[in-house]
């Protein structure tokens, strides 16, 4: 899944080639523009099309949804759903629409809730339909009535429905421009819509006049500028022509808080790990992987890596996830204790490759760190760079022995997460590293079925500890999102699962 790796650049602090840029003034009606410098070029505006990082913030941003989430994405709201019910089997969803417009004027119905739904769930070129798994059918039963039928239980589907590509879009446009064209010129149900999309440079967005909530968004328009070199954003940060930048260098967002930015780092979901392949020679055997793991020394990683504003880790899923396992301990380094127990396998002398992507300094620095850790005890590391297309392609293939990744959580429900990393019964075998539990597995399924509470805590508690013990792989640390707002920004954050979820509460001021 290529949502699993979009956010390198914005994680691990890519140094690209410059760009040569053109600032050019904002076409949105108004002098209340926020204009936001972005690694990454927006590729498709149909939410059901992508898993790329530039898609995922403008489609958030110009797409509504049943629910909307709070800036912490703890809370989820009444959106284009004013209410809902859930069947006593939790099998059975049904929202009553709120009296709400597309950016055209023309009325939000429940056929067009049906519609977005079902495209995005049996679509065959929807990007990511995993979540929704559980969803068998969704009908209109009169045009304010959506009802979702799922084929079991299954607790996280109300969060679900506030991930990016469930954002509600116009069946009547979609039909009669077809999908082509729609990605290229949507209507839009967000506080946002579309003025021109200036390919390889920016994309202007303008206020929807017909959005469902009275008096907002407080903002004229949005500029998502496409600046894929960190310096250059940061200089056109401090120039003055942007006002936000998504992804800054670690060592630069001290500096610009002492110059005035707002440049607290913002709490994620992602993690980044060594992916180590179960199925292959040496890390099929588990004392292997216990002393490769008791070998690196995850804080001075992350310190070196993060300038120490990430955290070392220790399960599998970030701290900002529900029900995240507080019992399990970061690992502290023991050299001794991983000789010991590669002379219990009888591997006193081991050696393995470490594949990265070329050009990623943060794990080109994490690879050097846990070569030379793993040298103190014995353990030779082959690093092995590679282009990211290649890299992903070995990964999936399991033509790897280790591997450098991370990836992130839409929501903070622990199950797409866990299904993600350690769930061995899944299409991508535990994100490729063949792992695979019976009794993690089974702890999945029922977490999923259960309701939230004590019952679901311990269910999560002892799948991330027996995927700990077992070293299913060797999570290394947790790092921040670093987004920089200049002074005169108000409000703005991006939440965990990687959306601007309150841009329509956001001011610039003086």
């Amino acid at each position: 899944m290529l949502r699993r790796r979009f956010l390198q650049g914005v994680l691990g602090g890519t140094a690209f080639a410059s760009t040569s840029m053109v600032w050019r003034p904002a076409l949105a009606q108004g002098s209340n523009v926020l204009r936001m410098g972005m690694s990454e070029e927006v590729l498709t505006l149909d939410p059901i099309k992508t898993v790329y990082g530039a898609d995922i913030i403008i489609q958030g941003i110009m797409f509504a949804r049943l629910l909307r989430a709070s800036d912490d994405r703890r809370e989820l709201f009444p959106a284009l759903a004013e209410s809902y019910t859930i069947s006593d089997d939790g099998k059975t969803y049904t929202f009553k629409l709120a009296d709400a417009k597309f950016s055209d004027g023309s009325t939000i119905t429940a056929e067009d809730v049906a519609f977005s739904y079902t495209r995005m769930r049996f679509q065959k070129d929807s990007a990511y339909a995993g979540p929704f798994t559980a969803l068998d059918k969704t009908e209109a039963t009169d045009a304010r009535t959506v009802v979702m039928h799922l084929n079991k239980a299954f607790t996280p589907f109300i969060q679900n429905v506030e991930i990016w590509n469930s954002g509600i879009v116009q069946k009547a446009a979609v039909e009669a421009m077809g999908d082509e064209q729609f990605a290229q010129t949507p209507v839009s149900s967000g506080p946002f819509r579309l003025v021109e999309w200036r390919k390889g440079d920016r994309v202007i967005l303008e206020k929807n006049p017909h959005y469902y909530r009275a008096g907002l968004p407080y903002m004229d328009g949005i500029e998502l500028i496409y600046v894929p070199d960190d310096n250059t954003r940061v200089s056109m940060l401090r120039g003055g022509e942007v006002d936000m930048i998504i992804g800054t260098p670690y060592q630069l967002i001290s500096q610009l808080a002492a110059e005035g930015f707002q440049a607290t780092p913002e709490p994620a979901s992602v993690i980044q790990e060594m992916l180590i392949n179960h199925a292959a020679e040496p890390f099929n055997d588990i004392l292997v992987r216990q002393a490769v793991s008791a070998g690196i020394d995850r804080k001075a990683i992350s310190d070196a890596v993060t300038e120490g504003l990430g955290q070392p880790a220790s399960s599998l899923m970030a701290p900002v996830l529900s029900y995240f396992n507080t019992d399990l301990p970061v690992p502290v380094r023991d050299v001794a204790k991983a000789k010991d127990l590669l002379a219990q396998a009888g591997k006193p002398d081991l050696g393995f490759d470490l594949m990265l992507a070329a050009g990623i300094s943060a794990d080109e620095r994490a690879a050097v760190l846990i070569q030379s850790q793993l040298a103190d005890a014995g353990i030779t590391v082959n690093i092995v760079k590679v282009d990211s297309t290649q890299g992903w392609n070995s990964l999936v293939e399991g033509n790897y022995q280790a591997m450098l990744g991370w990836w992130y959580n839409e929501t903070t429900d622990p199950d797409i997460a866990l299904r993600w990393a350690i769930w061995g019964a899944g299409d991508n075998l535990s994100y490729y590293t063949r792992y695979n539990n019976e009794r993690v597995n089974e702890l999945l399924e029922l977490g999923a079925a259960e309701p939230e509470g004590d019952g679901r805590k311990a269910i999560y508690f002892e799948a991330q500890k027996i995927a700990f013990e077992e070293v299913a792989q060797i999570a290394l640390y947790y790092p921040p999102f670093r987004n920089v707002y200049a002074p005169g920004v108000q409000g703005m954050r991006l939440n965990p699962g990687y959306q601007f979820s309150t841009i329509d509460e956001v001011k610039l001021g003086g």
